[in-house]
């Protein structure tokens, strides 16, 4: 796999989103420009490890997951037990 920093600025993007944080409440967090990570973001940077670690940190994902897109099996049972969880439910209120 390489480093593709096209998807991580990808992921980073989503995951900022997920959040509901603007590229200029997470740029001011992380200490950076806006200007910075919108290039993070668009790809056109690759972050630097110090970076990348503050961004996993603050987003509560892991570095793989930012880096190479792994989920961490602890992450994937949680999503589907959630799932779970919604579908029974649903299957109640039917």
């Amino acid at each position: 796999m390489l480093y593709d920093i096209q998807k991580i600025g990808n992921r980073i993007r989503r995951l900022r989103k997920d959040q509901g944080m603007t590229q200029a409440q997470l740029a001011m967090k992380l200490n950076i420009s806006d200007r910075h990570l919108r290039r993070i973001e668009a790809g056109e940077k690759g972050p630097s490890i110090d970076i990348l670690i503050e961004i996993a940190t603050m987003l509560d994902v892991s570095l793989d997951y930012i880096i190479m897109g792994k989920q961490s099996q602890s992450d994937l049972k949680q999503q589907l037990w959630d799932l779970v969880q919604s579908l029974s439910v649903l299957v109640k209120e039917l």
